[in-house]
């Protein structure tokens, strides 16, 4: 419980000296002229916000991050709210990034934070500048935010390009007046050259001790004293250099302070190495000969030059094969060839769970091809027992229509065999030929209006004109006439031709002429036929929409048109 107690209250006064820096960095950023470069000046909100989010989490870091950017907008006289959000935003997103893709190095923040400076900069220009349109916009851009965010670079930026510009300044090498500036060996040393100095020495002694700290290796740290000796060594050179304390021996002997300073640098960094703080890869034979990949090393004459232990022995022939292409050794290894430096290696593969994948697919696949057979069986048997299926009630349906005329025909030729009158089987001949063409005729109607929505007048046409060709040869004249239409709906070419077949039987025991006529109208299709006959017909066909009348010369009009709206 004291413990816990403990740890609350290091965490209370933690957050409260955030709290503190955060009103003394809102301080330091809103007090007008100071640290002051032009328009420019440089931010501190931001960095502490994301210095936060990098250390106490993503949802801390965020929450600090909304307080900093309601703080910011409240000092900067601003409108409360959108600084916020986007501190709350970056803040979420930085320590993330850092959690999951980036080392949390002093670096790799510096970097962050300046480019997290110019887009918050950047967004403030474009909402307030930009899109306002205001013609010095991009001026304050060039002017304010992009040098704020460059100011948040590392000081050694600043220190070399003083050096880089000393010609203009010669705040770190000054030439006496009147002499050429490159190639005079009498100047003097300022400022600028000391602070450059202590800035190298400083970074010197900063990797140091940040490699102790982040070395891991128990027994490194018992010889801390390596990498310090050549960094002791280029101090000690920088100090009786000539031109500080003024040594002309160490002059006479190490003359040029670049060269010997690059070598003592090089020195402290092979130091690390060799005690560990730099970790390095070395023993590479030993870890070639152990390692479990199956490789070899060669000469340029196939000499073996290094081996593994786990390598197969090769003989030259198939070392050869192996620079041009893969090379099989068994059913599970393959041997790999490439040139190197003075050389080639070799490896081999081992391909066993290649081979069994193989295998389970060759496996998988013959399964599949037995079940596609099946399926192809099944999908035949099922597409024949559809066609018979559809056969069947196509078949019903023109049994269903054309029942009457069946039975009709089947009492005719009754009648034909119990006679033997040569005239009264002629008759029922022609009558027979007649149904018949309009079973024919009717039947194919049925397979053509079948599941469509229109069909030719063609089909109507030439059912009719059979029909009246099959009454000729019962010397019956006939006349047939047929609206000069595309399209008609198989509701109505149907219910035309049955009209005129319910005509015929009605009046064919005295059917002398017959005129039939199908004709398009604004209401839909309809028929008019006049027919002549010798005898009153018995019975009148039954249609709900005919209509009937007689002349005064005995001629038959039938009539049959919709309703308004209607249909036949």
């Amino acid at each position: 419980m004291e413990s816990r107690r403990m740890r609350s209250r290091s965490q209370a006064l933690k957050w409260a000296c955030y709290a503190a820096a955060l009103f003394v960095c809102a301080a330091l950023q809103t007090t007008p002229g100071l640290f002051r470069l032009g328009q420019a000046k440089p931010l501190f909100i931001l960095p502490l916000c994301l210095a936060v989010a990098v250390y106490q989490g993503e949802f801390a870091g965020a929450l600090f991050g909304a307080v900093g950017g309601l703080l910011w907008d409240y000092t900067a006289g601003r409108t409360v709210g959108m600084l916020a959000l986007e501190l709350l935003l970056l803040c979420f997103a930085l320590s993330v990034l850092v959690q999951v893709y980036l080392q949390g190095s002093t670096w790799n923040f510096a970097l962050i934070g300046t480019g997290t400076a110019l887009v918050v900069l950047s967004l403030d220009w474009l909402f307030f500048y930009y899109m306002p349109g205001y013609s010095w916009a991009l001026s304050r851009w060039l002017t304010f935010v992009l040098p704020s965010a460059v100011m948040t670079l590392v000081p050694s930026l600043v220190l070399f390009s003083l050096v880089l510009t000393n010609d203009c300044h010669q705040f770190a090498f000054a030439f006496p007046p009147g002499q050429e500036v490159l190639g005079s060996p009498d100047y003097t040393y300022r400022f600028v050259y000391y602070l450059c100095l202590l800035w190298i020495f400083s970074c010197a002694v900063f990797t140091v001790v940040y490699l102790v700290r982040r070395c891991r290796i128990p027994h490194t740290k018992r010889i801390l004293w390596l990498p310090l000796v050549p960094i002791f060594a280029a101090t000690l050179y920088a100090l009786l250099y000539k031109h500080i304390l003024n040594v002309p021996w160490m002059h006479a002997i190490a003359g040029d302070m670049t060269v010997v300073q690059c070598l003592t640098f090089t020195a402290s960094f092979e130091a690390c190495i060799r005690c560990g703080l730099i970790q390095s890869n070395m023993g590479y034979a030993t870890l070639f000969e152990v390692s479990m990949a199956k490789g070899l090393i060669t000469d340029r004459a196939f000499v073996p030059v290094q081996c593994s232990m786990q390598a197969a022995p090769l003989n030259e022939e198939q070392l050869r094969q192996a620079l041009t292409g893969s090379v099989q050794l068994d059913a599970t290894t393959l041997l790999h060839g490439h040139p190197i430096r003075k050389g080639y290696i070799f490896w081999q593969e081992d391909i066993t769970e290649l081979v069994a994948l193989l295998e389970e697919l060759r496996l998988t696949q013959e399964e599949l091809h037995d079940i596609g057979d099946i399926i192809q069986a099944e999908t035949a048997q099922k597409a024949q027992w559809l066609k018979l299926s559809e056969q069947n009630r196509l078949y019903d349906k023109i049994e269903t229509v054309t029942a009457r005329q069946l039975a009709r025909i089947q009492e005719y030729l009754i009648a034909l065999r119990a006679t033997d009158d040569v005239d009264t089987a002629r008759r029922l001949l022609k009558h027979i030929v007649i149904l018949g063409t309009y079973i024919k005729r009717r039947s194919n109607l049925v397979f053509v209006c079948d599941k469509a929505e229109d069909i030719d007048t063609t089909e109507l046409r030439l059912s009719l004109f059979e029909s009246a060709e099959s009454l000729r040869l019962s010397d019956i004249r006939c006349a047939v006439q047929i609206a000069d239409t595309a399209k008609i709906s198989p509701a109505s070419a149907v219910a035309i031709y049955d009209a005129f077949e319910a005509i015929i039987e009605a009046t064919l025991p005295g059917l002398q002429e017959i005129l039939f006529c199908a004709e398009h109208t604004a209401q839909g299709w309809g028929l008019r036929c006049s027919v002549q006959c010798t005898d009153a017909p018995a019975a009148l066909p039954d249609l709900p929409q005919m209509q009937l009348e007689r002349d005064e010369d005995g001629l038959l009009y039938f009539t049959m048109f919709p309703a308004e709206g209607g249909g036949l």
